[in-house]
Order: C-alpha cells, then sequence, then structure tokens
C-alpha cells in the first residue's frame, strides 16, 4: 500500500550539485548553443555527438503545443533538420534527436534507429490533457 505524504518543503537547489556540474561543464569541452540548428552544428566533425531537441512535432488527431517563440517550427523546418541529421550522420558525427512519435517524424527518419518511449506530460492548463505521450529517441548509432 502506498500513502501519499505532501511535501511541505521542497529544495529546488542544491549547491554542492550546481557546483559539480559547472566544474564538469568548465572541464570537458562542450559547448551547449541554442539558435538556428544549421549554424549551431557548422563545425561538428567525425566523432562529436550532436543532440536535437527542437520542437516537437504536432500530434496527430491532438491540440498540441509546439510553439515556443512567435517563429514557428513548421513541417519543413522538420524536413531540414532530418537532412541535416542525415549529413551528420554521413560526416561521422553520432546524432540523437528526440519528437513525438508521428508518421512524418518516423518517415523522416526511416533510415536511423527509432525508439519509441512513454513520456509523462504533467504541465498542462487542462489537467484532463495530462498524462503519457509516445515520444520517439532517433539516433544514428
Amino acid at each position: 500500500m502506498y500513502h501519499l505524504v505532501k511535501k511541505t518543503k521542497v529544495q529546488t537547489y542544491d549547491k554542492e550539485n550546481m557546483d559539480k556540474l559547472h566544474d564538469y561543464f568548465m572541464e570537458e569541452n562542450i559547448t551547449i548553443l541554442a539558435g538556428d540548428f544549421v549554424k549551431a552544428v557548422e563545425k561538428a566533425k567525425a566523432g562529436d555527438f550532436v543532440y536535437f531537441d527542437p520542437p516537437y512535432d504536432s500530434l496527430d488527431n491532438k491540440d498540441s503545443f509546439t510553439s515556443y517563440t512567435k517563429f514557428s517550427f513548421s513541417k519543413e523546418d522538420q524536413k531540414r533538420l532530418a537532412e541535416l541529421f542525415k549529413a551528420l550522420s554521413d560526416k561521422g558525427v553520432y546524432v540523437m534527436l528526440s519528437n513525438h512519435n508521428t508518421k512524418y517524424i518516423n518517415d523522416l527518419y526511416k533510415d536511423f534507429n527509432i525508439k519509441v518511449v512513454n513520456a509523462k506530460r504533467m504541465i498542462n492548463a487542462d489537467a484532463t490533457k495530462r498524462g503519457n505521450v509516445e515520444e520517439v529517441i532517433i539516433t544514428n548509432y
């Protein structure tokens, strides 16, 4: 039997953990970029690892959130990203991408490894729309 316990205090900042993360990122050769995805990876070379977390494709027959900015991420942008994913793969770059499990995304990445995972959505203004959704993790390795 499980007992629900209401937390009275939630620790949102762990200084020791943040210091370890800071040290790791300072000591390793890691770059985190935000911006146009083509420009962000123009220097990627064989042996590098690139992870893309784009605005997700809209779910089939569902009202899904895909607009993070005033500039939407269109089906054509999804296609451009898939072409870049392939180009990076051809260069020997290890590439990983996450997205919604839609037919369109599966078609774009059909030549790569696609793993379906269940993700839980806990944030939505409409509580009835919270819950599990299928996502894909796509890799070239």
